[in-house]
C-alpha cells in the first residue's frame, strides 16, 4: 500500500489515529499502510510538542484525560506547569510556577484569581504539522472526493521535511460560514463524544481550508499552500483571533494588498 505521505510502498504494522489518541479518539483510525511506520514515528515528535507545549494541554486537563501511559495529562507553557487532576477530575487544573505577571485579582473578598496561559510555547510549527496531518488523514478517510481533487504536494514536502518554511495558521473564535463535517455518521458521532470536530471548507482552488476544534480551542490552516490571502480577507489579524507564527503577522503588516501571495 501506498503511504499518503511519503507516497512509498509500505507494510506498516502500526495503526494510524487521525485525531491523536491524547485527544481521546479510540476508533478514527486509517488502515495499515495509509501511512507508513517510518513517517508514523516520525510524527511522535511534533505531536508530543503540540500536545505539551500549546494551549492543547490546557484542554485535555479540563476534560480529565489520562496519557497513553494512564497518568494524568501534564504539560509546560513557557514557565508555566500545567498537570490534570490525579483522579482525573474534570475541571481541576493545577498551575504551578505561577508568576506574578500571570495572575490578576478579580474577587478582593473571595480571593478569586484569573490566570493568563500563553497559546504556544515555541510550538507554532509542531501544532501547524499537527494541523495538516489530521487534514490530510481525514480527508482520505472520509472525503475522498476532496483528497483526489487536489494538489497536496507542498504539504507532503512540508510534513516529511523536504521544505522547512514555517507553515501559517489561525488560531480564532471568528465565525467563518460554510464549513461541512468531514467525518460523517458512525465517525462524526464518536468524534463528538471527544469533543473533537474536524471541517472543510473550499475558499477557492488555491485554498483548502481545515478547521479543527477541540473544546474551546479552534484553528484553521490551509491544507493547499502558505498563501495569505484568506487570511488577509477575513481579517484574521484583529483582536479575536491570532495568525501563527508571529512572523507572518509582521508580514502581513508590512506588505502591499498586491503582494500576499508567497
Amino acid at each position: 500500500m501506498k503511504c499518503i505521505f511519503c507516497e512509498n510502498i509500505n507494510n506498516a504494522k502500526s495503526i494510524e489515529h487521525i485525531v491523536p489518541e491524547s485527544f481521546g479518539n479510540k476508533n478514527y483510525t486509517l488502515e495499515k499502510g495509509a501511512v507508513c511506520d517510518k513517517c508514523n514515528n516520525s510524527f511522535s515528535h511534533f505531536e508530543g510538542k503540540a500536545l505539551t507545549n500549546s494551549v492543547f494541554v490546557m484542554e485535555r486537563c479540563l476534560f480529565g484525560l489520562a496519557t497513553k501511559k494512564g497518568k494524568p495529562v501534564k504539560g509546560k507553557i513557557n514557565d508555566l506547569v500545567v498537570e490534570a487532576d490525579s483522579e482525573f477530575q474534570k475541571n481541576i487544573v493545577t498551575f504551578k510556577s505561577v508568576d506574578q505577571n500571570n495572575v490578576k485579582l478579580i474577587d478582593k473578598k473571595t480571593g478569586a484569581m484569573a490566570i493568563t496561559v500563553e497559546t504556544f510555547d515555541k510550538s507554532e510549527s509542531a501544532v501547524s504539522k499537527l494541523l495538516l496531518t489530521m487534514g490530510l488523514e481525514s480527508l482520505y478517510k472520509s472525503q475522498k472526493g476532496l483528497y483526489e481533487k487536489y494538489d497536496f504536494s507542498e504539504l507532503r514536502d512540508y510534513i516529511i521535511n523536504s521544505n522547512r518554511i514555517d507553515w501559517p495558521f489561525v488560531d480564532s473564535l471568528f465565525t467563518m460560514p460554510n464549513f461541512k463535517s468531514i467525518p460523517t455518521f458512525h465517525d462524526k458521532h464518536l468524534l463528538n463524544k471527544a469533543h473533537c470536530k474536524l471541517q472543510f471548507r473550499e475558499y477557492n482552488k488555491n485554498t483548502l481550508l481545515f478547521k479543527f476544534i477541540y473544546g474551546g480551542v479552534e484553528m484553521m490552516i490551509n491544507l493547499l499552500n502558505r498563501n495569505l490571502e484568506w487570511i488577509m480577507e477575513q481579517n484574521f489579524t484583529k483582536s479575536n483571533s491570532a495568525l501563527h507564527p508571529e512572523h507572518y503577522r509582521k508580514k502581513i503588516k508590512t506588505m502591499g494588498n498586491n503582494e500576499y501571495k508567497k
